[in-house]
């Protein structure tokens, strides 16, 4: 997925709306126990804000989208390394088939 925004953009409409953006998101978080040493929950037992990308386009005034075959533009990265899907090993593999086609 790719975004491009202007500068002014970001600063003057994102920026200033940044503090309506964020969802409530319930999650396991690691913590600390009495002893220090670190607990990982089994269940969720935190809430993070999260704000994605995507969240600014309702501020746009302008926008356009460009649809395009998912696996010849979308290689995601969002776990380790060793990770069976959408981690860098599985990124690195799509982008270099798309390479040799």
């Amino acid at each position: 997925c790719n975004h491009y925004f202007t500068v002014d953009f970001l600063a003057d409409v994102v920026v200033p709306n940044m503090a309506t953006l964020f969802h409530l998101a319930h999650k396991k978080i690691a913590c600390a126990s009495e002893d220090g040493s670190t607990v990982k929950p089994e269940s969720n037992n935190g809430i993070k804000l999260e704000a994605f990308i995507f969240d600014v386009f309702p501020l746009s005034s302008r926008m356009a989208i460009l649809e395009t075959k998912r696996e010849e533009e979308f290689a995601p990265v969002k776990n380790a390394s060793g990770s069976p899907a959408d981690s860098p090993d599985t990124a690195r593999t799509m982008v270099s088939k798309q390479a040799r086609r």
